[in-house]
């Protein structure tokens, strides 16, 4: 039976990025159909070059085959199956890309193409550019996504770098893997686990290291196309849902000032003051919504610890999710995890 439509919905990855999926499960006789069924996945939307799918089904779908298989770099090993440019306008934009630098921003400007997310930020300076981001807490489990990805843009930037890309920098939010082999085999060399936030980092002495199959044409053409095909921000009518969405995608950040909302939304601090007071709210009572219903999701869905909570929705100690959780369900986070446990 095709599952519901849900909130973790609302994030969606390029369907492509899925295309060799079905064949590293075939190495392991993993029978795919009765999975996609359950996640209510249609897998012929996997070799659509514009097709979006949902990013939470997706990242499930990678962790199912990383269970079943119980090898926990089955993504990171799928790659080995991927067709260059099966991701769309996206693909052949990074494959066309005239030198290092180019492919980099690149990346950076089309991220939400390839897969939205709730923050992402480009740095470049005189030592180097680096591309940061997370996703939603919503998205749960992405470990096996990140590591896809991840090993997809390495590819990429190999075919441009050759083994200079052993002076590549890779950040990873996962835990670090029992196996680390097919991470070195699949990686730069300099790769470090359980970061707040995944990261990759171009030494700036790659900047102009030229693509050999560079298409300054081509490359146009598909920034042109990723900015158009680029999904667009869900609709919400109401004020307050609208404040909400902007703090889902920031929840994992320390705080939120009224400038920063203000800022988003395009008004001035003291129009958005009197919205908040129109509709009997604040940003603090917002956020504390945002954070109480993930809260709920993460301790009934999840085996996260209350620290990894904790940190997933910005509180900067576990005891200060502690203190929150008895003020909004009257019992600890472990407490609640016992009687609240789903069991879908």
């Amino acid at each position: 039976m095709a599952q519901r439509e849900t909130a973790s919905d609302r994030y969606t990855a390029a369907s492509g990025l899925a295309s060799a999926i079905g064949e590293a499960a075939k190495q392991y006789n993993i029978d795919l159909e009765p999975i996609y069924a359950a996640l209510g996945i249609d897998p012929a939307v996997f070799q659509d070059l514009t097709g979006r799918v949902s990013l939470d089904r997706l990242c499930r779908l990678l962790e199912t085959c990383a269970l079943i298989t119980k090898d926990e770099a089955f993504a990171l090993k799928s790659i080995d199956f991927f067709r260059p440019g099966s991701s769309g306008p996206y693909g052949f934009g990074l494959m066309s890309a005239p030198t290092a630098l180019d492919m980099f921003r690149f990346m950076a400007t089309h991220h939400s193409y390839v897969s939205e997310k709730s923050y992402s930020k480009l740095t470049i300076n005189e030592q180097g550019a680096e591309f940061a981001w997370t996703f939603s807490p919503l998205i749960v489990k992405r470990d096996q996504f990140v590591d896809m990805n991840m090993g997809l843009t390495t590819m990429r930037l190999r075919d441009v770098l050759g083994g200079a890309v052993d002076a590549v920098e890779i950040g990873m939010e996962r835990p670090k893997p029992r196996n680390i082999t097919p991470f070195r085999e699949r990686l730069p060399r300099r790769v470090n686990f359980e970061r707040r936030i995944n990261s990759i980092r171009l030494p700036a002495e790659l900047f102009n290291v030229e693509n050999p199959k560079g298409d300054p044409r081509l490359f146009q053409l598909m920034d042109l196309q990723c900015t158009a095909l680029r999904p667009a921000r869900p609709d919400t009518p109401d004020f307050a849902d609208e404040l909400k969405e902007f703090i889902l995608t920031r929840i994992n950040e320390s705080s939120i000032s009224l400038a920063e909302a203000a800022d988003y939304f395009h008004v001035s601090e003291r129009t958005l003051q009197r919205r908040l007071s129109e509709s009997g709210t604040s940003l603090a009572d917002l956020r504390d919504e945002v954070r109480r219903d993930l809260a709920q999701k993460l301790l009934s869905e999840t085996d996260f610890s209350a620290a990894e909570i904790a940190l997933r929705l910005g509180y900067s100690q576990a005891s200060a999710f502690t203190r929150s959780t008895m003020r909004w369900f009257g019992i600890t986070p472990r407490e609640y995890r016992k009687t609240n446990v789903s069991t879908a």
